[in-house]
């Protein structure tokens, strides 16, 4: 069925342009056939909904600030709505998209008649709604309520999980979970504790309840304005190896990272999340944080802010922080486009090996790049023979989206939930889902905070004589950069991009380079708002290395695979806790050979950690420590040196060779692996030269050309970042 829908999708989409385009067919033909959702869309904006001239944030870092006393008077009763506007970060941002209704959770309640938000619907007696609209919900609000969810199938993951006697998880027991949800800084949340029949809704019977909490993260990417979907079976399937021992689990939308990356809002919505637990439920013996990628990275982020709100954290293929990602994530298109349509020698481009050497990430042959085969179709019916289809990369094949996602104001991947007036007074980056951080212009846009003035791509690929100093010159000359968001035209993908027509189609985004898609010498670079930059710094969205509550990083190996989630982020987070002076030993690292996935051993680890600490904070398991595990999950190799590698200068350990780090954009340009820099320091080539920075390659009867092409002169990464306030 899935397929035949897939198929029906691409037919019917290819067709678009005889039936009035894509808009029409997304919003018209699509919901008919049941093949996208035909769910309201948000029509008006309040007044005060752009913000113009907004200061970039200069005030102290959150972990050194207390924050202000709860001035809601939880719990929140059932029947009625928790708190709608923020404690501390800020107010609310709009366009909001409400998704109550994708939750299954009925409609949003009516706030306004003036046509800001989303319609509501009136309903006929058999519940079902109609096109009568009655209101607008612009804050998407639902009342509390409370339900039951029963398991009556017995729990077995007995094929994958062999120590689970040993673990004291139970599998022979059915399941009755109490629930409950609503709505708090506008997000949904739920809140899921084990529970017997004598349970009563305002006598809970807690004798299931172990006493300890699962805070469970998610994650995605995401620019904000939605409120983000939450079905709590969902939740409660995923979350079942844990109710079934007994822990209480809550959830936020808002602490899902597909939904925003505003991690002060996030964590205003964990502390007040944590509040309606605590005042219905008692107070917890410790607080678990649990979640990947996304939901890894409030982890790090919260330990850092405000340690309290998790207690420990088990953090799945986890990054240190999403904005330091951004960095050799917008150089991945940059870097395809130039090897697949602007390099003199595409030939040698061709080479995985010899991409993988410039981009850092990992790359091969057996995958494709994502949506290459819709590209080919494109350049087929422009009458173009397709170009010999490249080797796949992480770049290509995990990060490929993500770009116009972040940086292009004019593109949303969910643009159809918007009407047309919304969608063009909203910049739709990532950079204006934190605008009350990065600050904004006098239209009310929030800056960019990438840049690449002076990165020398391929350096090290220059010093292990993998590319010529041609091949480096002219990389460097031609690759370019992105230019201003505000002068971005919409994207090139299709549907998704809501453009009839397939033959525009391309996954690059080349028109919104430098360059324009054409090759041209010495293309201009990029140099991002460093003001913007600085708040980030202040505002506490960059990990600075402060982790205060234990942690296991934990995840399966997956950089053969080409997924984002690569091991180095692991040795980023590590160094950045070394050099701050804190103690690495509070952060574990475990990894494991696909399929044996570590994370629920972890769970009960970390347990074990939060329990001893509670006699000493000297004490821990012997398990919580940096190791590595086979496909069966046995342990390859445990201590302290089992990581060490090139990344640390020390000798290469058992666990990295079995699992070596690659590396990003940036660190082949002569970064280290903690990978903060938002803007490097500038110093001229003749000096670069002197200095030795393309040792043992000697540049200097190319320095003319190297001038031409950093006429600011080049990064000395050995400075540091001047964004990083000297406070930090």
């Amino acid at each position: 069925m899935v397929k035949h829908r897939a198929m029906l999708l691409v037919v019917v989409l290819i067709f678009a342009p005889l039936v009035g385009g894509s808009a029409a067919i997304i919003q018209k033909v699509l919901p008919k056939l049941g093949l996208v959702s035909d769910f309201p869309k948000v029509v008006g904006l309040p007044p005060g909904s752009v913000k113009p001239n907004a200061p970039a944030y200069s005030g102290p870092h959150p972990s050194t600030t207390p924050r202000p006393d709860e001035t809601y008077p939880f719990p929140i009763p059932y029947g009625e709505t928790g708190p709608a506007i923020p404690l501390f970060a800020g107010d609310n941002q709009y366009p909001f998209l409400c998704q109550t209704s994708d939750s299954r959770l009925g409609q949003p309640l009516i706030d306004n008649h003036h046509g800001w938000g989303v319609p509501v619907f009136a309903k006929t007696l058999a519940g079902k709604r109609t096109d009568q609209v009655i209101g607008y919900s612009k804050d998407c609000l639902l009342p509390t309520r409370h339900h039951y969810l029963y398991f009556s199938k017995p729990y077995d993951r007995s094929a994958k999980r062999q120590n689970d006697h040993h673990l004291g998880i139970s599998r022979d027991i059915h399941l009755l979970v109490r629930a409950e949800t609503g709505t708090i800084n506008r997000h949904l949340y739920s809140i899921l504790i084990p529970t017997t029949f004598n349970d009563q809704i305002d006598k809970p019977d807690l004798s299931r309840w172990n006493g300890k909490l699962i805070y469970y993260f998610r994650g995605g990417i995401s620019i904000g304005f939605q409120q983000g979907k939450m079905r709590l079976t969902h939740i409660a399937k995923k979350m079942r190896e844990l109710l079934n021992q007994g822990y209480a689990v809550v959830f936020s939308s808002a602490t899902e990272t597909d939904n925003t990356y505003n991690i002060r809002l996030q964590e205003d919505t964990a502390l007040r999340l944590k509040h309606q637990f605590t005042s219905r439920y008692g107070k917890p013996k410790f607080t678990i944080g649990f979640g990947g990628s996304g939901g890894a990275i409030q982890q790090f982020l919260f330990s850092q802010n405000h340690p309290g709100i998790i207690d420990g954290s088990v953090a799945v293929v986890a990054y240190p922080d999403m904005i330091t990602q951004i960095h050799y994530t917008l150089d991945c298109e940059l870097l395809e486009y130039y090897f697949d349509h602007i390099a003199s020698d595409k030939h040698f481009w061709q080479s995985a090996a010899n991409r993988q050497a410039v981009m850092g990430l990992s790359t091969n042959y057996a995958q494709p790049p994502r949506l290459s085969w819709l590209y080919r179709l494109s350049q087929l019916l422009n009458f173009n023979w397709p170009h010999p289809q490249p080797p796949g990369s992480e770049c290509s094949s995990g990060w490929r989206g993500s770009t116009a996602l972040i940086n292009n104001p004019k593109f949303h991947s969910d643009g159809h939930r918007f009407s047309e007036s919304v969608r063009s007074n909203t910049p739709w980056t990532h950079w204006q889902d934190n605008q009350q951080v990065y600050g904004t212009d006098e239209e009310g846009r929030a800056p960019s905070l990438w840049s690449n003035q002076g990165v020398q791509y391929g350096l090290s690929a220059l010093q292990n004589d993998v590319i010529s100093a041609h091949q480096f010159l002219e990389l460097n000359s031609r690759i370019g950069s992105w230019i201003e968001p505000q002068q971005m035209t919409q994207e090139r993908l299709w549907y998704l991009s809501m453009d009839s027509d397939i033959r525009r189609f391309s996954p690059y985004g080349e028109h919104n380079m430098t360059h324009r898609g054409k090759i041209r010498n010495l293309a201009p670079r990029y140099n991002g708002n460093l003001e913007a930059a600085k708040a980030a710094y202040r505002s506490g969205l960059v990990f600075v290395g402060a982790l205060n509550t234990p942690m296991i990083d934990v995840r399966m190996y997956l950089d053969h695979k080409l997924d984002i989630h690569h091991a180095f982020a692991s040795g980023s987070a590590r160094e950045r806790i070394i050099e701050a002076g804190y103690d690495a030993g509070n952060h574990v690292i475990w990894t494991a050979k696909a399929p044996h996935n570590p994370m629920w051993n972890a769970v009960q680890v970390m347990d074990q950690w939060l329990t001893l600490r509670q006699q000493s904070a000297e004490l821990r398991p012997q398990e919580a420590e940096d190791s590595c595990f086979d496909s069966s999950g046995q342990v390859i190799a445990r201590g302290r040196d089992v990581w060490d590698g090139k990344w640390n200068q020390r000798e290469i350990g058992k666990c990295q060779r079995q699992m070596p780090f690659h590396q990003s954009s940036r660190q082949v340009a002569g970064e280290a692996i903690s990978g903060y820099t938002f803007q490097c320091h500038l110093i001229p080539v003749s000096e670069a030269l002197a200095a030795g920075l393309y040792a043992p390659k000697d540049m200097r009867p190319y320095q003319r050309q190297l001038e031409q092409i950093f006429p600011q002169g080049v990064c000395d990464f050995r400075q540091g970042d001047r964004a990083r306030p000297a406070s930090l």
